[in-house]
């Protein structure tokens, strides 16, 4: 018996070392999610077109639809012509203004030569309050003057804001996608009346998508902001993805119950995000993985 326990311990103490030597590895299972964005009407009226449908791409800058352009057109239209009864006013303002400015330099000249013959007695009183008058007249027609210039500025800038309104109102009847993706909801069929802000397509991202495990404390110290993962996406294909960590949570969480057992949703963990390319869109949204982070 001494005989054989001395035999089983090298045999023991290799088992030991194997099991010291192996690295738990960490990882958990997640849903594929990807960046989406829903684009929504910025102004009202009928939909007279929708150029794309679920399962298209769109590029950033495409034209997605059109929404009537009737009222936008006569607003534009009537504020294109107000802009330029506003620009001959500023024209006719500018000529009063010079008008005023002659007047002003006579009536001053002649102000001033009266005004030295009142001192030597070679006029009369009647003569330079005649000429005084005229003097302040001059000078107020010069305020007025400018400050009609000023006023007819003032509307010239309020049509050009109005004008910029309604170019904006004009664009805005051809929505344009954001980013670029793949349209996966389609809100809205063509010859709807369309509110403001009603949604009309959702476009995601899934060149790059995204999924999120959770760790537990002493998991996340063995892990790194940049660090890689593999990824399986249980498809059957038998190949591995791979995957970046980009995020990791701050904060402890309860385990969310749609990814651990019933007796593991009490226990406190951090979430972390990993991203992973997806060039030949072999994962969808939505689809269960599994993760490895190496």
């Amino acid at each position: 018996m001494k005989y054989l326990s001395l035999m089983l311990l090298p045999l023991m103490g290799i088992y030991l070392s194997s099991c010291e030597g192996e690295k738990i590895s960490i990882g958990g299972s997640g849903l594929i999610e990807a960046t989406e964005v829903t684009i929504s009407a910025e102004t009202a009226g009928q939909l007279k077109a929708l150029h794309f449908d679920e399962g298209d791409e769109a590029k950033q800058g495409d034209t997605i639809g059109l929404i009537d352009t009737a009222t936008a057109t006569l607003r534009l239209d009537e504020a294109l012509a107000s802009l330029k009864a506003a620009q001959t006013r500023i024209v006719a303002t500018q000529i009063g203004i010079e008008q005023a400015e002659y007047n002003y330099g006579l009536a001053k000249k002649e102000f001033d030569r009266v005004s030295e013959l009142i001192k030597s007695g070679s006029t009369n009183q009647q003569q330079y309050d005649q000429v005084e008058t005229a003097y302040n007249q001059a000078a107020l027609a010069k305020k007025q003057s400018a400050a009609a210039y000023q006023s007819a500025q003032a509307d010239l800038e309020r049509i050009s804001s109005s004008l910029d309104l309604f170019r904006k109102q004009f664009h805005d009847c051809f929505p344009l996608s954001p980013v670029s993706g793949t349209v996966v909801d389609k809100y809205v069929e063509m010859g709807e009346l369309i509110v403001l802000g009603k949604p009309l397509l959702k476009i995601a991202r899934l060149d790059t998508v995204w999924t999120k495990i959770y760790l537990s404390p002493s998991d996340l110290t063995r892990i790194k902001l940049g660090g890689m993962a593999k990824i399986d996406p249980e498809d059957g294909k038998g190949s591995l993805m791979d995957g970046r960590i980009s995020w990791i949570s701050d904060m402890a969480e309860f385990t969310p119950k749609n990814v651990q057992t019933k007796e593991a949703r009490a226990d406190l963990v951090y979430a972390v995000k990993i991203v992973i390319p997806n060039i030949d869109r072999r994962l969808k949204i939505g689809m269960p993985v599994s993760i490895e982070i190496i």
